[in-house]
């Protein structure tokens, strides 16, 4: 996938304004896929046109709860119903239905991680910018009320140089795989190294690694180390345990090319949270933000943190997929988090398991 083949690239580009009152949405994928037909479901003027899923009955039971008329296990028939697709399925099938969805003309809203591999990301990117479709990557906890005002903060210069981001989540992984709308796909894929699964190359990782780029800007260089804690699971359903070979547990120093030191975990915990908390340093202050908390601040000549006024706002997943359909609607260029983002957090997340595997310094492949 390092080359695009030509037929994977609409000829003209399709940019321009929607024109009918309602724009149509397919949802591949009935785990995380609700989540998203949730956000649809409260925007004005988006059709929910239909539900895919490798499961049919599953497909049929989620597109029956959200009024949705189509259900199929064929993703092909799903993007003759649509103007735009999102992409929940396992990182692996992530880059050949984003091409096969552009090639036909549909905008693409991927979960993270973009990819399962930095040639994949590329590939995407690349038949993206040639369409002119709109394409975006899910990393929403940006949009949580915390770190968007971290980052207004940062962008404003009330922090000063940026020195280090410290970004973390701690996470009880046996919990996780016991979610119940999880199926047992998203279990054989999670939990297995081959598959992308772990919280480094799918779930925690993404997120935490857009974070220290957005907040430190580009990264040279990383070092990591990762552990299986939880080597079996039992699942909730009473079937035979789960073999476990994708990290549930890293450590990631990294070294941004402005100079900057920055440390990326995620951590496995036995108690009942899922939380992602941000430090960003700088020469001139710091802040702490957490998704679920509050946000602190300390700045030259204060002794300690203090809290800081926030947004009203609660935190929603409805904003981002809002800047997607407005981007459609408006016949407007991809909008932040986009496909080039999503390649870069690709990029470290490469280096940080190769790095995981022979124990050295990784060089950062750049553009």
């Amino acid at each position: 996938l390092g080359n695009v083949p030509a037929f994977w690239i609409p000829a003209e580009p399709q940019r321009g304004r929607i024109m009918s009152t309602s724009i149509r949405v397919g949802v591949v994928g009935t785990g995380v896929g609700v989540m998203h037909l949730e956000s649809l479901a409260r925007i004005e003027g988006v059709t929910l046109a239909g539900v895919c899923s490798a499961q049919r009955e599953r497909a049929e039971a989620t597109a029956a709860r959200f009024g949705v008329e189509r259900a199929t296990a064929r993703y092909s028939e799903l993007l003759e119903w649509v103007d735009a697709v999102v992409i929940t399925t396992p990182p692996k099938l992530h880059a050949p239905m984003t091409l096969e969805a552009i090639a036909a003309g549909k905008h693409v809203f991927c979960e993270k991680p973009l990819a399962s591999s930095l040639a994949e990301a590329r590939a995407m990117r690349a038949a993206l910018d040639a369409s002119g479709l709109v394409g975006m990557i899910n990393f929403q906890i940006r949009f949580a009320p915390t770190f968007a005002e971290a980052r207004r903060m940062q962008e404003a210069g009330d922090l000063g140089e940026v020195t280090s981001v410290d970004s973390r989540m701690m996470l009880n992984p046996i919990d996780y795989l016991q979610i119940p709308d999880w199926s047992s796909s998203k279990v054989a894929w999670f939990t297995a190294a081959e598959q992308a699964g772990g919280l480094l190359a799918s779930s925690a990782g993404p997120h935490l690694i857009d974070f220290a780029l957005w907040y430190g800007g580009p990264i040279a260089a990383v070092a990591a180390r990762t552990a299986v804690m939880h080597p079996r699971v039992q699942l909730s359903d009473g079937s035979e345990p789960v073999e476990v070979t994708a990290a549930d547990s890293f450590v990631i120093l990294a070294q941004h090319t402005s100079g900057a030191l920055s440390t990326i975990r995620g951590v496995p915990i036995g108690w009942d949270i899922s939380e992602f908390t941000v430090e960003v340093h700088g020469t001139r202050g710091s802040v702490v933000a957490e998704r679920a908390g509050g946000l602190r601040g300390a700045f030259n000549g204060d002794k300690q943190y203090r809290n800081l006024a926030l947004p009203s706002d609660a935190y929603d997943r409805t904003v981002i997929a809002r800047r997607f359909i407005d981007a459609i609607r408006d016949g407007q260029p991809s909008p932040t988090p986009n496909f080039a983002d999503g390649v870069a957090a690709q990029a470290v997340i490469e280096a940080a398991l190769a790095s995981a595997r022979d124990g050295g310094w990784h060089a950062v492949e750049q553009g």
